[in-house]
């Protein structure tokens, strides 16, 4: 029965966005291309004798699929090149030979078979689309019939683009990023792919519908890593729902994924969202669900493509300092190798700090913070405060330590910046190795402690009182102005605190953290809690490699000086000092106006003033710009008793027969530093961030310079994100909710005994 069945062949193509077929009931070599066309033109109802060159143009030979069918279901179609088979059967039927004369007549005779064989078949069914077709052709229609367009899988599915938008040729640097990128389209057009064939030169991908059209074919360009595609069908005729069983559903996006979406999303940026964010973005963009971990290692990885990795970041550090130099004029670098030629010690100094440090108060706030990019080492800065109280960066490095070798080479190359002399005020934590390197490098200079890290280890040696009080009252005494008030507070806190009072007196100098003994002019600067905030600033930039970290902080000192900047000229142009000195007269005038002075030497400017709050005098020198209260000495504007004397001064006459000599401006009562026009000048200089690799141009003696990163340090356990705490620190304590922590019965001390549970009812 299935041998006297006859043969058809289905046509297949694709015209203005939908796939049509038409069905020919004959063999493949009694079709021409004659016969096709005239077939297709009247399936797409168009007139044949108008030309219509556009449509197969097309179509053509080429868009032309042709399979062999049996008329059985789900049997395996041979595919024929339409294009040649085609030409040869026109060839043939226009010759006149005898040889071609026979196969004529064999055609038509095998052609008269098919005829009756067909009539016999439309006797016997009830379409009315092949009676009707076989009245309008004639031969024609007795050869071959046609049916409705099909569509595979579904007639309510239309074909769709799969987004991936490539063309024949198109290279890729790599089989992995050709892949990359089917897989971004995949997960965003929900589509999944099979994977044919995969080795060094070949990458072949189906759809995982059989029925699907949809195909990738490329190749490797020899001697090369580069990718080209060779065949490419971008339209899918199967239905998304029919891939919810596929093989491959269950897929997970990869960290390449993630670093793809990311450089995509914020083209040229280091700073992208957490990992958290980055979960939520992948799944609601790409419809893919990635773990923290993924989207951790995705995130890095887009760093690693932006900058470089770790190891490329130090073999390229020579070539990036250069450019460094170039963009910023007057910068300061340095890196320091051990005999293996290992990497040890970076310094950078850029040229606008270096020239804006002029007109800054001489106070350098210097601290250490670990990096957590897999080599270890410190991340060191240098930082002074402007007059405004805003973070004002001198120097950074990258160190294996603090030790004495490391830190006396940092400071070492800070000399060559910013040279030594008694007005120099260094402010740091109580760090040894820190503190000898100071005193060897800069010996002119003062060295004070940070108070608050020094409370931090008083409040550890208080015992039988809140530990807590004891840091304040500490605080509280190291604040001090004047002698007196000092040396009282301190007696004080010897009778409340006697240990804390010890230690103070056998382990610290009250001349490096007391602002009554202090030798040298520290300003409002106590603590060191300004280059600790710039720690929290770069603490995501810690873990990057060695390039983008010093893109990082480039990029925000750059940004910082365009802030402040603008900040400093867009006060009114009668105001001459800084914002937050001017706001802190202003709030003083009113009260400054209502307090009593009385003159004391007209050709010295002296007065004596009476605190209206605690009816004590303070002598006031406007000359010397000094008050006996001593705030005016140490923080260099006036105090209220200082403002007092000069609201004063105009309003005295002078001795008769002569002028008053001395004429006093407003914004003359502060250090220059306080002035808006210095405050200027440190910013004037921009800074800029480094240009892409492809803009360097590095001479090659340099670019023949490498550095071998250092040694990996390899900790067992989970990589800690936190430090540890310092001494008196608190953080944040934890309890296990299936077990709650326990009342260990001390509560009568607070709350006296209890008969019963107060939470039990009675």
């Amino acid at each position: 029965m299935q041998d006297t069945m006859m043969k058809y062949v289905s046509v297949y193509f694709k015209f203005k966005g939908e796939i049509s077929c038409v069905t020919l009931k004959t063999t493949v070599e009694d079709i021409s291309l004659a016969m096709l066309e005239e077939k297709l033109y009247k399936k797409l109802a168009l007139d044949e004798s108008k030309g219509n060159d556009d449509v197969y143009d097309e179509i053509g030979p080429k868009a032309i699929t042709l399979y062999v069918e049996n008329g059985q279901a789900n049997q395996q179609k041979d595919p024929i090149d339409a294009e040649n088979d085609f030409m040869e059967t026109d060839t043939a039927a226009e010759t006149d030979t005898a040889a071609e004369t026979d196969t004529a007549a064999e055609t038509v005779t095998a052609a008269e078979t098919d005829t009756a064989a067909e009539t016999n078949t439309a006797a016997e069914t009830d379409t009315a689309a092949e009676t009707d077709t076989a009245g309008e052709t004639g031969m024609a229609a007795d050869k071959y019939v046609e049916q409705p367009p099909i569509k595979k899988g579904s007639q309510v599915i239309e074909a769709w683009e799969d987004g991936l938008d490539l063309y024949k040729f198109q290279e890729f640097p790599s089989k992995r990023a050709l892949q990359e990128v089917v897989d971004r389209a995949a997960f965003g057009e929900c589509f999944r792919y099979v994977i044919k064939t995969s080795d060094r030169r070949r990458l072949v991908l189906k759809c995982c519908e059989a029925t699907c059209k949809w195909s990738l074919r490329a190749a490797k360009i020899s001697e090369t890593e580069i990718f080209s595609v060779r065949r490419y069908t971008g339209v899918h005729t199967c239905s998304r729902s029919n891939q919810s069983k596929s093989s491959n559903i269950k897929r997970k996006g990869s960290a390449e994924l993630v670093a793809t979406f990311l450089n995509e999303e914020y083209p040229g940026k280091l700073s992208t969202p957490v990992p958290k964010d980055i979960m939520d973005l992948i799944k609601l963009k790409l419809g893919v669900t990635i773990s923290y971990s993924t989207a951790l290692r995705g995130k890095n990885l887009a760093i690693s493509e932006l900058r470089g990795g770790s190891e490329e970041s130090y073999k390229m550090l020579y070539s990036y300092l250069y450019m460094l130099e170039q963009v910023n004029p007057g910068t300061k670098t340095g890196v320091k190798l051990d005999e293996a030629n290992k990497f040890k010690y970076l310094f950078v100094a850029l040229g606008a700090c270096i020239e804006g440090f002029a007109a800054m108060r001489k106070v350098i706030v210097v601290d250490a913070t670990f990096l957590k990019n897999g080599y270890g080492g410190v991340l060191v800065f240098a930082k002074a405060q402007d007059p405004n109280r805003h973070h004002y960066p001198l120097a950074f490095g990258v160190l294996d330590g603090e030790n004495n070798a490391s830190w006396t080479w940092f400071f070492e190359m800070l000399k060559t910046a910013i040279p030594d002399s008694s007005e120099l005020v260094f402010m740091s934590d109580r760090n040894q190795s820190l503190i000898a390197a100071v005193a060897n490098v800069f010996p002119q200079s003062h060295h004070g402690h940070c108070i608050w890290h020094l409370s931090q280890n008083v409040r550890g040696h208080a015992c039988n009182t809140t530990k807590a009080v004891v840091a304040w009252r500490f605080m509280e005494l190291a604040r001090c102005y004047t002698m007196a008030e000092f040396e009282s507070a301190y007696a004080s806190f010897k009778v409340r605190f006697p240990p804390a009072y010890k230690y103070l007196e056998e382990h610290t100098d009250k001349h490096t953290w007391a602002r009554g003994y202090f030798p040298g002019v520290r300003y409002n600067l106590d603590t060191s809690n300004s280059v600790e905030s710039m720690n929290s600033i770069f603490r995501d930039a810690r873990r990057y490699a060695l390039i983008p970290l010093l893109d990082t902080i480039i990029k925000k000192f750059s940004d910082w000086f365009n802030e402040h900047r603008k900040d400093s000229v867009t006060g009114s142009i009668d105001i001459k000092l800084v914002p937050l000195v001017e706001i802190h007269l202003h709030n003083l005038w009113s009260t400054a106006e209502k307090t009593p002075v009385r003159e004391f030497n007209s050709y010295e400017l002296e007065y004596e003033v009476t605190d209206t709050e605690n009816g004590k005098n303070y002598v006031v020198n406007l000359k010397e710009k000094s008050c006996s209260c001593k705030v005016y000495d140490y923080e260099k504007y006036p105090c209220l008793h200082g403002l007092a004397a000069y609201l004063y001064f105009p309003e005295v006459e002078a001795d008769p027969g002569r002028q008053r000599d001395v004429k006093i401006e407003y914004h003359e009562l502060c250090s220059k530093y306080y002035w808006t026009e210095l405050w200027a000048l440190a910013y004037y200089k921009t800074i800029y961030s480094v240009p892409d690799r492809c803009d360097w141009n590095v001479p090659d003696h340099i670019k023949e310079l490498q550095i071998i990163p250092p040694d990996c340090l390899k900790r067992k356990g989970r990589k800690k994100n936190k430090r540890n705490p310092s001494v008196g620190e608190r953080r944040k304590r934890t309890q296990n909710i299936r077990r709650p922590r326990q009342n260990f019965g001390f509560s009568w001390l607070l709350f006296g005994m209890r008969s019963s549970n107060p939470n039990e009812s009675n």
